[in-house]
C-alpha cells in the first residue's frame, strides 16, 4: 500500500478508493490489537471520504496523488471534531475545534484519514512506551521498541495499515521510529510546514514530518502539506517546489560528506557495518563520497537542552501545578526540569543557534549532503533503559537522541533511510541536506531506491497486493 501504487491503480481502473480503505481498515482490525498503533479510529468518516473519491473517479475526474489514499495522523495534530490526546490523560477528552493547516490541506487533496496514532506522551520521549494508552510494538519483533515519539505513525506504515503517516520531530521523533521500524522518515526544514494546530513540545524545535515507504510518496505528502502559513510566523516565504516532478529529473550523482567524528564514536559494530554498506551504495549510484567535519557538533546537546526543557515546561506549567499526578512519571520528571533552566541559559542557547547554523553550512559549502547513522543501535528490547555498545553500558534515551537532535537545533532537513538489516532488525542511515533542499534530498533517495529496490518489510499479518 503505497501512494504511488494506489494512485496508479485508481486511475488505471483496477481499484476503487473505497476498496483500498476497507482493506486498510481490515488490516487495522487484524493487527492493531497486537501492535497498538492507533488511539482513535475514524472508520465512518474515512469510508465517507473514500466513497467521495469513488464518485470523483466514476465521474471521469483523474485523482491526484493523495486522493482516496488511506493515511494516519499522529495524535498530537488537530482534526476538527476529533479528540486530540497527545498521548496523555490530561487531554484524553480534548476535542479539536479546528483542522490543523496540514490536515486541512490533506482533506482538500482527498486523503482518507483512517485514525490518529499512538505516541510517547506529549511527544516527550524517544521510546514507544506510553503508560496511558499502552506501548506501541515494533512489527519486526513485538518484544522490541518501535522508537518515539511518532511510534504509532511509523508502525502503521511499516505494517501496511496505511500508505503514509504524519508525525512530529523535535529531536528525532520522526527519524528514530523510522529507523527502528524500517521506513522512510523525513524531517523537513524548520519553517517549511506549518505547526499551527499541533500540541507543542518545544516551539522553536518542533517540525511536522512524514513517515512513508518511498521518496515518491514522501514527495507527494510534502508537496501537499508544505507552504507559507500567514497564521504561523515561523513558516518561511520560500519558493514552492513541485517535489514529484523533481524526482523525474535524471540523477547525475551528488557530493556527499560522511561525518565520522562524533557520529561513529559510539555505535554498535553491526550497525556501523550496515552504515558503511549504505555509503558504498551511494558511491554505486554515482555519488562522490568524501569525509567531512561538523565543527562544534559535540556542543549541540548542551545548547539544545535548555531550549527543549524551558519551552516544554512553559507550555505545561499550568498542568504541572494543577494535575502533576496525571502525567506518566518519566514525562513528569522531564517537564519538571525546565523549572530549573535559567533565563540566561535559555537566551544564550537561542542566540548561539545562528553561529552553529553557519558552522554546519560551512561544512556543506562544497557538498550537497551529509550522511551519518540515524541511531547507534537497532531497536532495543521493550523497557530497556541501558544498552551495551563497545563494551560500555549506555543510556537508551541518550543513545537514540545523540545522532538526530543536532539537525533540529540548526533546523536543517534530514531523512532516515532504511540501510538494511542488523541481524533481523532494520537500521537507518541519515541524510542531511541544506535548508529548503528537500527536493534534492528526495531526489537522492529516489535514485537510491531506483537502483536497489524497495525497502524490506516485516512479515506481520496477511499482506495483499495494492490491486487486491
Amino acid at each position: 500500500m503505497t501512494i504511488r501504487g494506489l494512485a496508479s491503480a485508481y486511475n488505471g481502473g483496477s481499484l476503487l478508493p473505497s476498496e483500498a480503505t476497507r482493506e486498510s481498515l481490515r488490516r487495522v482490525d487484524a493487527l492493531n490489537q497486537r501492535l497498538n498503533c492507533f488511539i482513535t479510529l475514524l472508520t465512518d468518516s474515512a469510508l465517507k471520504a473514500a466513497e467521495a473519491a469513488d464518485r470523483r473517479l466514476k465521474a471521469g475526474s483523474p485523482l491526484g496523488p493523495l486522493d482516496g489514499v488511506p493515511i494516519a495522523v499522529k495524535d498530537i495534530i488537530y482534526i476538527e471534531g476529533v479528540r486530540c490526546t497527545a498521548g496523555s490523560r490530561i487531554l484524553e477528552n480534548h476535542i479539536a475545534a479546528y483542522d490543523a493547516p496540514v490536515v486541512r490541506k490533506l482533506k482538500a487533496a482527498g486523503a482518507v484519514i483512517i485514525g490518529t496514532t499512538n505516541l510517547h506522551e506529549f511527544a516527550a520521549g524517544v521510546t514507544s512506551f506510553n503508560p496511558h494508552y499502552g506501548a506501541v510494538k515494533n512489527p519486526w519483533d513485538e518484544g522490541r521498541d518501535a522508537g518515539g515519539s511518532s511510534s504509532g505513525s511509523a508502525v502503521s506504515v511499516a505494517s501496511g495499515m496505511v500508505a503514509i503517516a504524519l508525525g512530529t520531530d523535535t529531536a528525532g521523533s520522526v527519524r528514530i521510529p523510522a529507523a527502528l521500524c524500517g521506513v522512510l522518515g523525513l524531517k523537513p526544514t524548520y519553517g517549511r510546514v506549518s505547526r499551527l494546530g499541533v500540541v507543542p513540545l518545544s516551539s522553536s524545535l518542533d517540525t511536522v514530518g512524514i513517515l512513508g515507504s518511498s521518496a515518491w510518496d514522501a514527495a507527494a505528502m510534502l508537496q501537499t502539506i508544505s507552504g507559507h502559513d500567514p497564521d504561523d510566523i515561523t513558516t518561511v516565504e520560500s519558493q514552492e517546489t513541485d517535489f514529484i516532478a523533481f524526482l523525474s529529473r535524471s540523477f547525475s550523482g551528488a557530493r556527499v560528506g560522511v561525518v565520522k567524528r562524533f557520529f561513529l564514536d559510539i555505535i554498535d559494530f553491526e550497525a556501523e557495518e550496515s552504515f558503511e554498506g549504505f555509503v558504498s551504495k551511494l558511491a554505486e549510484i554515482g555519488c562522490k563520497v568524501e569525509e567531512a567535519e561538523l565543527q562544534g557538533v559535540e556542543e549541540v546537546y548542551d545548547k539544545w537542552l535548555p531550549i527543549r526543557e524551558a519551552e516544554a515546561t512553559a507550555f505545561h506549567l499550568k498542568w504541572l501545578e494543577s494535575a502533576p499526578q496525571l502525567y506518566g512519571e518519566d514525562v513528569r520528571m522531564l517537564m519538571e526540569r525546565g523549572k530549573d533552566v535559567l533565563a540566561v541559559d535559555y537566551v544564550n542557547a537561542l542566540n548561539a543557534r545562528p553561529s552553529f547554523m553557519e558552522k554546519f553550512s560551512s561544512a556543506m559549502e562544497r557538498l550537497d549532503f551529509l550522511v551519518v547513522p540515524c541511531t547507534p543501535i537497532p531497536a532495543p528490547r521493550m523497557g530497556t533503559s541501558k544498552v551495551r555498545i563497545g563494551g560500555k553500558d549506555v543510556d537508551v534515551r541518550s543513545a537514540l537522541l545523540r545522532l538526530t537532535l543536532p539537525f533540529n537545533y540548526v533546523g536543517f532537513p534530514a531523512a532516515s533511510v532504511p540501510s538494511g538489516l542488523v541481524g533481523s532488525l532494520p537500521f537507518g542511515a541519515q541524510i542531511i541536506a541544506k535548508p529548503f533542499d528537500e527536493a534534492g534530498l528526495l531526489h537522492l533517495i529516489n535514485a537510491f531506491e531506483s537502483k536497489f529496490g524497495p525497502y524490506p518489510t516485516p512479515s506481520v499479518g496477511e499482506r495483499r497486493p495494492a490491486t487486491l
